[in-house]
């Protein structure tokens, strides 16, 4: 299936309304997309609200965002030494109480960087933007309603296996770090700033597909959305 022919399918078929949006890790600058002007805070999420208002493609890189979990979650930044991150996270804490205490904030973090491992550095920088406008991209993001969920988890199982759900605090260790790495996709309620900045509605959630991955389940989207749509129109409760 072509490019064209998947948001096609995503559009028409499993009617996804707002933009499809693509992430490339970039191992070199690209040469013919311009760099984001400025500084997007306080990150990925103020980007992805630009982007979705205004169409457009941009490379990224650390000095555009305010936080760098999007970059180091495709590998294309270095995290922070462990001391440096935790003691932001605890200033943070401190601002806004994310945890109720600074013991509870670290074992939470110790939890979320045992499961959501770090993928290794090897690029520079990231292309966001529409799918229809980034060539092969590594992710693709579909702000869906639960329904579209339902559709695209048979999808997903038909060729037997499970999407991953998670909920938390830390948008992009949900929605780009475990998908980049693991290589599978996950869906996500997301975080406050997520939802807000990008302008989810309260029926909107997440679903995070590395595209090669979304290329192989494509094909099923049109069937699957009818028959799940024909057999919710046989039960009106």
């Amino acid at each position: 299936m072509t490019k064209e022919e998947l948001i096609h399918t995503l559009k028409e078929d499993l009617k996804v309304r707002k933009e499809i949006i693509a992430v490339k890790a970039m191992k070199q600058v690209p040469r013919d997309i311009p760099q984001y002007e400025g500084q997007a805070i306080p990150g990925m999420c103020a980007l992805l609200g630009e982007i979705l208002k205004e169409g457009f493609v941009r490379y990224v890189t650390q000095e555009n965002l305010g936080c760098f979990e999007s970059l180091t979650g495709t590998g294309t930044c270095e995290n922070l030494p462990r001391d440096k991150y935790l003691e932001f996270m605890i200033e943070q804490n401190s601002v806004y109480p994310l945890q109720k205490d600074t013991a509870t904030l670290v074992d939470y973090y110790n939890k979320i960087d045992e499961f959501f491992k770090h993928p290794k550095v090897e690029g520079k920088g990231i292309v966001v933007g529409p799918l229809s406008r980034v060539d092969d991209p590594d992710l693709v993001f579909l702000f869906v309603t639960p329904h579209q969920t339902d559709i695209l988890n048979r999808c997903v199982a038909y060729y037997g296996d499970f999407t991953r759900g998670f909920g938390g605090s830390g948008s992009c260790i949900f929605n780009i770090r475990y998908p980049f790495k693991s290589g599978n996709p996950s869906f996500s309620a997301s975080d406050t700033a997520w939802r807000v900045f990008a302008g989810l509605g309260e029926d909107e959630l997440t679903y995070t597909f590395p595209y090669k991955r979304l290329l192989t389940i494509a094909e099923r989207i049109k069937p699957m959305a009818e028959y799940i749509n024909n057999f919710k129109s046989m039960f009106s409760f």
